[in-house]
């Protein structure tokens, strides 16, 4: 069963809802409208504001090693690697400008939801499930909706209705967190592509959700044990050459060097240059014909 997806790329006339969001917001920036709410104008400052502190603030390591809503649904392994490292390396500044302006991306979508007609409450609102904390974007008409800025090939998964059977962002599990916390049974994602403008709303229920609560029992447990999980996901045969390379979604995975480290007999994952896109090998028979990347 996929997921229910909602895009709209014309007008249409129905009652203002959340199921007419994507329609309504199109509508706003073809149509226009005379001036803007002072109200929602100062609520997007005052986001923007705090997403800057945030931004300059110093990286502290608080919230490094402890569990939280936001990751519930991500795969057990890597997880556990995050919950057990005790050098975690900082944030680069190339990362931090990147989770900057996503920031800044879904807050001046919030501004366009309200001016589009749409009620936007409890913004940032804290919410726990068994003393593990998360905090939801916001309510949308009273729904609880994650905003989510991607690149295109995140969005495909939000508009091509995958994400269900492939999620290595967790997306799924964080979102169910936010909405059981609140008593809920359906929630949402509001979807942007960063590369093409285009956005979608997809709608996710209790038949699409995992039991967050059950979740964070397993994980407590499996972030103290000393046994590392099993991978997240198989290394892939690249094409008939013999040699192997770890899945795409691994490619995102901090933890990619350290999970691998067995790969090539022990030397580890080794990585060549495609066009420039680096591409990850498990396992070598024949040499790749281009520069491999030495780390």
């Amino acid at each position: 069963m996929g997921l229910p997806v909602l895009t709209f790329t014309y007008e249409v006339n129905m009652e203002q809802k959340i199921t007419t969001l994507i329609p309504d917001i199109h509508k706003l920036l073809t149509d226009g409208k005379e001036g803007f709410s002072e109200r929602n104008i100062q609520e997007f400052f005052q986001a923007l504001r705090e997403d800057i502190e945030e931004f300059l603030s110093p990286e502290t390591r608080d919230n490094k090693g402890r569990l939280r809503m936001s990751v519930i649904g991500k795969h057990d392994r890597q997880l556990w690697y995050e919950f057990n490292d005790k050098k975690k390396k900082p944030i680069s500044s190339q990362l931090k400008l990147r989770f900057f302006f996503g920031n800044l991306v879904e807050s001046f979508l919030l501004f366009l939801v309200q001016e589009a007609g749409h009620k936007v409450t409890d913004r940032q609102k804290e919410v726990v499930i068994d003393s593990i904390k998360g905090h939801i974007d916001a309510k949308i008409d009273g729904v609880v909706v994650d905003v989510k800025s991607a690149s295109d090939f995140g969005f495909k998964k939000f508009k091509h209705n995958t994400l269900l059977h492939d999620d290595p962002f967790g997306y799924i599990g964080q979102l169910s967190g936010y909405v059981q916390a609140e008593g809920g049974n359906v929630g949402y994602f509001l979807a942007y592509n960063k590369s093409t403008a285009e956005m979608t709303l997809v709608e996710i229920d209790e038949l699409t959700m995992i039991d967050a609560k059950e979740r964070i029992a397993d994980l407590k447990k499996i972030m103290n044990q000393s046994d590392i999980p099993e991978r997240c996901y198989a290394e892939i045969p690249d094409g008939k050459s013999g040699n192997r390379v770890i899945n795409k979604n691994c490619t995102f995975c901090n933890y990619r060097y350290e999970c691998w480290s067995d790969a090539n007999d022990g030397e580890g994952l080794r990585v060549f240059d495609y066009k420039h896109v680096p591409r990850y090998f498990s396992h070598i028979e024949r040499e790749p014909l281009v520069e491999e990347l030495l780390l």
